[in-house]
């Protein structure tokens, strides 16, 4: 038998057998029908349908495999309709089912200081991303922006700053957080 069929027979048999594992490790697999069809329609529709159908697959049982891919497809058709308070909402949701996912705290710090304009609550959120990432920069650059837009320079400063202490080129093509920095450094909003 050649190398190559041989690799190929094994990667088969691994798939197979990840399969198997993947699916006794996740109980509540057996989606139905309807929430695949949902869930095809969600991908492949927009704005208003494509959240219904997102939201209508999530609400009959999508499987654990593609559940977090339909819960971005609806995040991006919330931001398509510029639906802001229910995105803040959706991603509420997602630190509750994971509080120890830095990433998905951050994504609600963000859309409550871009989109909502909610300083505090965004505040609150962002310091619980940083708590849970404390060697990633990126939740520090936007605990520094939420800061500097709320007028606390020199925390706002101490955060990009630390960014920067973790990652030398995090504000690399940045521009205007990079400007945000300067104008913090010398206690003065930007723009």
């Amino acid at each position: 038998m050649s190398g190559r069929r041989v690799l190929v027979l094994l990667l088969a048999a691994f798939g197979a057998i990840a399969t198997r594992e993947l699916l006794a490790a996740e109980p509540g697999t057996n989606e139905t029908a309807a929430a695949r069809e949902q869930a095809r329609s969600c991908e492949r529709l927009n704005l208003e349908e494509g959240a219904a159908a997102c939201r209508a697959a999530l609400a009959l049982g999508i499987g654990p495999a593609r559940r977090y891919g339909i819960r971005q497809a609806l995040a991006r058709h919330l931001v398509a309709l510029e639906r802001w308070d229910e995105l803040a909402e959706h991603y509420r949701e997602d630190t509750r089912r994971e509080p120890a996912n830095a990433a998905a705290w951050e994504r609600l710090g963000r859309v409550l200081l871009f989109a909502l304009d909610r300083r505090a609550e965004a505040i609150a959120a962002i310091e619980q991303a940083v708590r849970l990432a404390p060697t990633d920069a990126e939740p520090r650059v936007t605990l520094g922006l939420a800061l500097a837009a709320e007028g606390r320079y020199p925390e706002a400063v101490a955060a990009l700053r630390e960014a920067l202490r973790l990652d030398p080129a995090v504000l690399g093509g940045r521009p205007a957080s990079r400007a945000v920095l300067d104008a913090a450094e010398r206690g003065q909003p930007w723009p």
